[in-house]
């Protein structure tokens, strides 16, 4: 019984000669260069698709997270608004503080001064990237509790706006 397991390998080499034999059955054996005409074609499409952080949704995302922050008179209300429940918030904002430590470890202090690629992060520190996860989590739900008292429902938006504005700034700084 042993001897007749197909592992995944030869099941995808097999799927792979199938599809090969389709496509010659359907386009004709006459492709000798087919190969080299679409490697030019790819490698065309890709430089022509150079990734940008200076997008019209990016900019988007600022203006929205400018709008929010300016029209909720958000950092006022974080420092002085006697409604918002003080523990819920200030966990919170822990919370999202050792997420941006760690986030600041691994691409400030790994990626650029020690130049550790980023496929190895999970490997220099493996309880890193889940304890991140956490946090983060903890504290957007945290944030929402201890915020829900000052924009009710309209909470969850507008935090949500100024964390993508958050990341897309993240995104414009230099990649050294």
């Amino acid at each position: 019984m042993a001897d007749a397991y197909i592992g995944p390998e030869t099941r995808s080499r097999a799927r792979k000669r199938i599809l090969a034999e389709h496509f010659l059955k359907v386009y004709g054996k006459d492709l000798k260069d087919f190969d080299k005409e679409g490697e030019e074609q790819l490698r065309k499409v890709e430089e022509s698709q150079k990734w940008t952080p200076y997008t019209l949704s990016n900019a988007m995302w600022m203006v929205a997270s400018i709008a929010v922050f300016y029209y909720t008179d958000f950092a006022i209300a974080v420092r002085v608004d006697p409604r918002i429940n003080r523990l819920w918030f200030n966990v919170g904002v822990v919370l999202v503080a050792v997420n941006i430590a760690i986030g600041f470890y691994f691409v400030v202090i790994c990626s650029w001064i020690r130049k550790i690629h980023t496929d190895d992060w999970e490997k220099h520190m493996p309880a890193a990237i889940p304890i991140a996860t956490v946090a983060f989590i903890g504290g957007a739900v945290c944030l929402n509790v201890g915020l829900w008292p000052v924009w009710s429902i309209l909470t969850p938006f507008i935090l949500f706006t100024l964390f993508m504005g958050v990341v897309v700034l993240i995104s414009l700084l230099p990649n050294f």
